[in-house]
């Protein structure tokens, strides 16, 4: 019989998924005896729950299947609501505009009881010197605007980059398949025994 140091250490391992077949028999011979302490009583019954392995457990042909059809459909879900989210926030911004708006232009006015209107008065005497003014004021703006943007040329760049990576997510899905399939082979071998 081993001592109990001996198979705290060996428990440890079991917990970690590091312990050889001949250990997890070990345990489970020292679990099937009546004297466990006390501290170990939880992991006998866990041990205990394991059956013989005379149990013949069945796997369906197409659990592999399921299981990414499942976390697929998880990961749509989650994409899902991010733009979902996405699309209440700038609704509840542009609602907030529109209410400072209201209150700046109406509701702050010193009459509230009356909507007024703001007489605007013309600047220029001629027509064509305000419309050659105002040229020149939208050819500043549009000038701002182009050289604030041209930043952006940098996020597009990301992006591509970013659609190479997609292509990283087939390697997980790749390697869960195959995580999946040394389980499926772990329990054919106790099975086995």
């Amino acid at each position: 019989m081993e001592s109990i140091d001996e198979i705290r250490k060996i428990l440890e391992r079991f917990y970690g998924g590091e312990t050889t077949l001949e250990e997890e028999k070990m345990l489970k011979e020292y679990f099937s005896s009546t004297s466990v302490p006390e501290e170990l009583i939880p992991d006998r019954d866990l041990f205990q729950s394991f059956g013989t392995g005379s149990d013949s457990i069945v796997v369906p042909d197409d659990l592999n299947q399921k299981i990414i059809a499942s976390i697929d459909q998880v990961e749509r879900k989650a994409v899902r609501t991010r733009r979902i989210s996405m699309f209440s926030l700038s609704g509840l911004a542009a609602g907030l505009l529109v209410m400072i708006a209201v209150y700046l232009f109406y509701i702050r006015d010193d009459k509230p009881a009356q909507l007024t209107v703001n007489h605007w008065t013309d600047t220029y005497e001629d027509p064509l010197d305000a419309y050659e003014e105002a040229k020149r004021t939208m050819a500043y703006v549009s000038a701002k605007l182009n050289n604030g943007t041209s930043e952006l040329k940098h996020v597009k760049q990301v992006s591509k980059s970013a659609e190479s990576i997609k292509s990283l997510s087939k390697i997980n899905k790749g390697s869960k398949e195959l995580s999946l399939l040394g389980q499926l082979q772990r329990v054919r071998d106790i099975d086995m025994q």
